[in-house]
């Protein structure tokens, strides 16, 4: 769609224009200063979806009808110059009140400046980028955090023995930048300072986004003072320095993302910042490793994926639902009314699950096997076209449902749908997606509070953290309980994946091919493996989804199976569901389950291509090992059986 915005911040602009599936019109920022730009490319080169207006055209073009399908205003002078605009808006919030208050040197005013604000975006969709600017709002609005492509920056040296100071008007805005600290730690230390700066001698722009880039490799270290009373503790430039490798000194703060010693260095006044940048400016070594762990911080604190995926949800929840009438999208008041459970299987229990709605996961197999014997209510939001393009999920032919409680986030925020949560439910369960983050807020729920992660293999230390904030918690993946426990997570559960017999079973199809296999090819071992068995016997991939998936591996006379890390993968129980033979490499608990050459036929690196050529050839054999592994995964391991499980655990658990 066709999207207005306007230019106060380059940088910002340049991420929301990675959506590439939007189309970008770029006005300059609403001030009547002839140095204001549509966009600066010394900062960002202009990506091929933005196209530049000057603030003529834009005023007129807001004014055709369907010309815009949306804007997306930086600052409350946006949302006054785009007045005539009938269609939605979604304005951003970049700074503190108190902040723009104490700069403007009225600090006076800010309760009343708030409550003119309230009614001039009563209509308007609002975002803000991090949670210290929408406490001090005091607003109703979504959070999306800034995020950094890690893979576009990189090549730190640090061969230059000098401290990077980056950002405009520093100087102006003492008040949150620190400017002066700055100073006072850096007295006689070589510094650079690289933005629009005029009052500041020896300041220069950057003579293009290549030069920035140099910039943050070369010099050895980053400086950030932006004060915790009325900034964040970070800002962009500094988490792009992150993103290069490069070490970070920063003032303490609450909200900053590093952890002293760790990723970066952390003082409290200017003399502490002064001793650790000493420190840096004389060890190279030590800036390049704890340059390294804080680029792996800032991939992991603000992923670009979730920062699009959050964006692209409010694009389309403003679009589809227009300008607001009231604040009540954020509401929380009670303005709204309590979903209740359905009126179907009473001696169940009743479960709220929150989940991204996305037919192809565990989670979704989980909604349909509760439905089976007890109440649900779903809450969360579901896939969107950016996901879909991301993941290639272009044959996912399954409609993605909208739960009973849809949110436009994929993080649910617990605050922001309490009101309309049933207050008869007996526990609130979340499931791993990938997509979005285990809910915020989740101590508003007086129920016990559970997670199912499936992905641990993958992303530990992650689920470690989140599952921190969970009552009880289930793994798919056993190998890592006791990783769970050795840091402090005590009441945790293996739960492994299953199938779904409506949906994996047997049909009768004709077998049309030797081996079949569904699923990614992006790993290396996995690759190389199919290669070698294509050399052998004839292979048929695709990259299908439910009913077509098992409709593959039936008609498939064996399906091969590959673990990326040792995981009990979902594709173990459906192939197996869908009565053909399973060849696979072995994974935690595999044998628990199975017996090798009974129900399955487990494989290593030097003879699977042997095996697939013996099976191929024995029908029988192949056969009865299929029908015997196909009986004892529906015995024992469908989706049903996994949900008794959960609800005997969680009965255990409440006593």
């Amino acid at each position: 769609m066709r999207i207005l915005s306007f230019n106060w911040h380059t940088p910002y602009l340049s991420l929301l224009a990675k959506l590439s599936n939007h189309d970008f019109e770029i006005a300059p920022a609403n001030l009547d200063l002839p140095m204001m730009k549509s966009w600066d490319i010394a900062m960002r080169p202009l990506p091929s979806n933005v196209t530049l207006v000057t603030k003529d055209e834009a005023e007129e073009r807001i004014k055709i009808p369907g010309h815009y399908a949306l804007v997306i205003a930086q600052n409350i002078k946006d949302i006054i110059f785009s007045e005539p605009f009938g269609g939605p808006k979604i304005l951003v919030f970049h700074n503190k009140l108190s902040t723009e208050a104490e700069l403007g040197k009225k600090p006076e005013i800010a309760a009343s400046y708030r409550e003119w604000a309230l009614k001039i975006t009563s209509h308007v969709h609002r975002v803000f980028i991090s949670e210290t600017k929408r406490g001090d709002w005091n607003m109703e609005g979504r959070i999306i955090m800034p995020g950094v492509d890690v893979s576009a920056y990189g090549g730190y040296t640090g061969e230059i023995r000098r401290v990077l100071r980056v950002g405009n008007n520093i100087k102006v805005r003492d008040l949150m930048t620190g400017y002066s600290i700055q100073e006072e730690a850096l007295k006689d230390l070589p510094s650079v300072i690289m933005g629009l700066n005029p009052d500041i001698p020896g300041a220069h722009v950057s003579e293009s986004w290549n030069d920035l880039k140099k910039a943050y490799r070369e010099n050895r270290l980053f400086l950030n003072t932006t004060t915790p009373k009325w900034e964040d503790g970070y800002n962009l430039a500094m988490l792009e320095a992150m993103a290069t490798g490069m070490p970070v000194v920063t003032l303490l703060g609450p909200t900053t993302p590093i952890t002293d010693g760790v990723d970066g260095f952390v003082g409290s006044d200017a003399g502490e910042l002064r001793g650790k940048i000493e420190l840096l400016l004389n060890d190279e070594a030590l800036a390049r490793k704890l340059g390294e762990q804080g680029r792996k911080t800032v991939e992991r604190m603000f992923p670009m994926d979730a920062f699009l995926e959050k964006w692209d949800a409010a694009i389309h929840n403003a679009v589809e639902s227009g300008p607001e009438k009231s604040s009540s999208t954020f509401s929380v008041s009670g303005s709204v009314s309590r979903t209740s459970f359905p009126d179907v299987n009473p001696a169940g229990k009743k479960a709220i699950l929150c989940y991204t709605s996305y037919p192809a996961t565990a989670a979704a197999y989980i909604d349909r096997a509760f439905r089976k014997s007890h109440r649900v209510v779903t809450v969360g939001s579901k896939l969107t076209p950016y996901i879909i393009n991301a993941w290639n999920l272009h044959n996912l032919k399954e409609e993605v449902k909208t739960h009973d409680i849809h949110t436009s986030e994929l993080t649910v925020d617990i605050n922001t749908v309490k009101d309309r949560l049933p207050d008869d439910a007996d526990f609130f369960l979340w499931v791993d997606t990938g997509l979005g983050l285990a809910p915020e807020n989740m101590d508003k729920l007086k129920i016990p509070i559970a997670a199912y992660f499936i992905d641990t293999h993958i992303h530990l230390d992650a689920h470690v953290e989140a599952a921190r904030r969970f009552d009880i918690v289930f793994l798919a993946q056993r190998a890592y309980i006791p990783q769970f426990h050795k840091r402090g997570v005590k009441n945790v559960h293996w739960l492994p994946l299953a199938c779904d017999s409506e949906i994996h079973g047997k049909r009768g199809l004709a077998k049309t091919h030797d081996v079949g296999f569904v699923g990614t090819l992006a790993d290396k071992r996995r690759l190389t493996l199919l290669t070698r068995l294509a050399e052998k016997v004839e292979v048929k991939f695709d990259r299908l989804f439910l009913r077509e998936m098992a409709d593959h591996l039936e008609r498939s006379r064996i399906v091969f199976n590959n673990a990326i890390k040792n995981d009990l993968n979902m594709r173990v129980f459906e192939a197996m569901c869908s009565g053909s033979l399973l060849l696979t490499d072995t994974a935690d608990g595999l044998t628990d389950f199975f017996t090798d050459r009974r129900h399955l036929v487990i494989y290593d690196d030097d003879n699977f291509a042997e095996l697939a050529v013996y099976y191929l050839k024995n029908e029988a054999e192949r056969e009865k090992i299929a029908e015997a592994g196909r009986l004892e995964a529906l015995r024992e391991h469908t989706y049903e059986r996994r949900v008794e499980t959960l609800i005997d655990k969680l009965i255990s658990f409440t006593g």
